[in-house]
């Protein structure tokens, strides 16, 4: 008789820490960049159930700003997901993350008071 065995469910993975890697000495010239982009281009910022919903005025080089910054917030801010898309007139960044790195991703982009539509 062949032996069996009971398979055990497979235990959630763990959440990624929620934690930046980036340099301190790095952090504000990335904040002066964010701000700058935020005063220029932010048209509507909304809490999402799982992070945040940015939409700014696709002008000049908006776009290629935010898929920069969306890949170099990726790589010191992995336990969020980074997504830029173009919505006709508009850039949306959406940014998502599980547990606790939800109101962490709220909180960064909470400083930054959005423009109002034109």
């Amino acid at each position: 008789m062949p032996e069996t065995s009971a398979k055990t469910p497979a235990a959630n993975p763990p959440e990624p820490a929620v934690a930046c890697s980036l340099p301190i000495a790095e952090l504000s010239d990335r904040r002066a960049v964010w701000r700058r982009l935020e005063q220029d281009a932010l048209i509507d910022r909304r809490a999402t159930a799982h992070g945040v919903r940015l939409q700014y005025a696709a002008k000049g080089e908006v776009e290629g700003q935010l898929r920069e910054l969306a890949r170099l917030e990726a790589e010191c801010c992995s336990f969020a997901e980074w997504s830029v898309e173009r919505d006709r007139d508009r850039v949306v960044l959406s940014v998502g993350a599980q547990g606790e790195g939800i109101a962490a991703i709220q909180a960064l982009f909470e400083t930054a008071p959005p423009a109002t539509a034109d």
